[in-house]
């Protein structure tokens, strides 16, 4: 609709692709052009969507902004998706401190292994509090004027699909901040909305012997390519038949060294 794969899909899970609704929806969920995601992003967010979800979470993002820090010029494949979806418009709205719409609750999905929990912030969260009458309010009463309990709608002669759209937009309208729990109805319903999977464990394992250079032992696929990952000046190099293919900091190769071959 208005380019960058942009309101191009499904993005609102009505049945109908493409379209002012669809649009709307992908600016406003995060994760970039086609995908939901705990920040709001601009373009491609493919690499750093590890499970391929179509839902970049906070641990996902973490990862990409911990390797393009550790990296600054040289990113790397997961620095260089971070600060490619690091742009624009979506850098003023994570800075703003704004939550994508619904990634709260995605959050709670994932579970507390690789769930993360997510509150807004900064002049955002100001706002969500009613501002400078908010503020006032909240002086006078010792509480908070802005955020409403969460109720579950009827389910009525809804289908247990629209019954869950209602849940989770019942929870979204709220002025939540994240500092609420996250509803476990909510929580179940918007992952089988956006078809959530396990996350990606991003913790790193122990530390390995950081002697350099050392040669790793070479790893043979059934009738495939040889591999083999030499640490040279703290950069992990895969090495294809001989050819290198790909550098990776520590990091990146503790958490992808599975992923190798």
């Amino acid at each position: 609709m208005c380019g960058g794969g942009y309101g191009e899909g499904d993005s609102n899970k009505d049945g109908t692709v493409g379209g002012f609704l669809d649009f709307f929806a992908d600016i406003t969920d995060g994760g970039g052009a086609g995908r939901s995601g705990a920040r709001f992003s601009s373009g491609n967010t493919g690499v750093l969507d590890s499970n391929n979800d179509n839902y970049v979470s906070e641990a996902e993002y973490m990862r990409g902004q911990k390797a393009s820090e550790a990296n600054d010029d040289r990113g790397g494949r997961f620095g260089d998706a971070y600060n490619q979806a690091q742009t624009g418009i979506s850098t003023f709205s994570n800075a703003f401190g704004a939550l994508p719409r619904g990634s709260i609750a995605s959050e709670a999905a994932l579970g507390p292994k690789y769930g993360s929990k997510i509150e807004t912030k900064n002049a955002a969260r100001f706002l969500q509090g009613g501002g400078v009458l908010g503020a006032i309010g909240r002086g006078l009463t010792g509480g908070s004027i802005m955020s409403p309990d969460y109720v579950a709608p009827k389910i009525g002669e809804m289908t247990p699909e629209q019954y869950d759209r209602a849940i989770v937009q019942s929870f979204n309208s709220m002025g939540n901040t994240g500092e609420q729990l996250v509803p476990p109805e909510v929580a179940a319903a918007m992952e089988r909305l956006r078809g959530l999977r396990e996350g990606v464990d991003t913790s790193s394992p122990a530390a390995v012997n950081k002697v350099e250079p050392v040669a790793m032992p070479a790893v043979v696929a059934d009738d495939g390519p040889q591999y083999e990952v030499v640490l040279e000046n703290g950069m992990y190099n895969i090495y294809q038949n001989g050819q290198l293919v790909e550098k990776m900091t520590e990091q990146e190769f503790l958490m992808n060294q599975n992923k190798i071959v």
